[in-house]
């Protein structure tokens, strides 16, 4: 059993530690949150269960209490809900023996020197048995942000758009930012826009990074993926390449569902990311608030 308080690295997420060089990256002390507000009807993937709240004590309820009083609910939710991190147990890849993509494959998991776990040996009743997000530490690291949308001009980038490895390279040239080892990228294409107006293309045509893009990202550094759409990736297709290359492949995980709309307000490129997921052992992912200092 994982014992509280032991934190050790996870996939390409180092324990963390604060060093005089992201104490540098907090200049005015602003905090931004980049979190989404969850409610009924709030847009999850298709096979995931809906949000539900309800109430299971009114104030008033408990008479053996009084003159206090006390009011409590019940909330349903799949972890992939609103802003959250992915497990690295959360996405496999049909492989062949050798390896390779093969949709009659076994379903492999990342396993530190690749996707060598098989899936099926990794989980029992109680969840997941290798890497659940109760393993993974907390994230205090550099952040970027990419603002993809803003680059091009537009508010929303198109349904369904696929970001290139050239627009990547045109948004840190337009906003002089690097990417360095131990960096989290977060990438804005507006959709949140399409949360926000219960737009389906949120769900069924997400503009989001493509392969060549997060390849390029993950060769110059990047640790962990954000953005502010339901799959970091573009969707269609349904395969999930960005997933299987990152998280599979390499170990880098995903923040979907974030608010970034007040970094890209006030061009806010650079700054301290903190995420603390929940320990939920055996889960392949958890909710999150996280946050930005500047």
């Amino acid at each position: 059993m994982l014992q509280p308080g032991h934190l050790s690295p996870y996939g390409a997420l180092p324990v963390p530690h604060i060093t005089p060089e992201m104490l540098a990256l907090v200049r005015t002390g602003r905090v931004f949150s980049l979190a989404v507000v969850y409610y009924e009807g709030i847009p999850v993937p298709g096979p995931m269960v809906p949000y539900t709240l309800t109430p299971r004590l009114r104030h008033g309820d408990l008479s053996d209490i009084r003159p206090a009083s006390a009011a409590a609910e019940a909330i349903t939710m799949a972890v992939h809900t609103g802003t959250h991190i992915d497990a690295l147990c959360h996405i496999g890849e049909h492989q062949d023996e050798q390896g390779n993509p093969d949709p009659h494959g076994r379903v492999k998991l990342f396993n530190g020197q690749g996707p060598t776990v098989p899936a099926d040996e990794c989980v029992n009743f109680q969840g997941q048995t290798h890497l659940s997000i109760a393993e993974m530490p907390p994230v205090v690291t550099r952040g970027v942000l990419l603002d993809v949308a803003g680059c091009k001009g537009v508010d929303v980038l198109p349904d369904a758009y696929m970001i290139t490895a050239r627009d990547i390279e045109d948004t840190m040239a337009a906003q002089e930012t690097s990417i360095q080892p131990g960096t989290a990228v977060l990438i804005r294409t507006g959709f949140y826009r399409h949360l926000r107006d219960g737009n389906p293309a949120y769900r069924d045509a997400i503009a989001g990074l493509g392969l060549e893009a997060a390849k390029l990202l993950h060769q110059q550094g990047m640790i962990l993926a954000g953005a502010d759409n339901m799959t970091v990736e573009a969707f269609p297709p349904l395969d999930h390449p960005v997933h299987r290359y990152l998280l599979v492949h390499n170990g880098v995980t995903h923040l979907e569902n974030l608010f970034l709309e007040d970094l890209a307000a006030n061009k806010v490129y650079d700054f301290l990311l903190v995420v603390t997921p929940l320990r939920l052992l055996g889960a392949t992912g958890s909710w999150v608030h996280p946050i930005a200092i500047a």
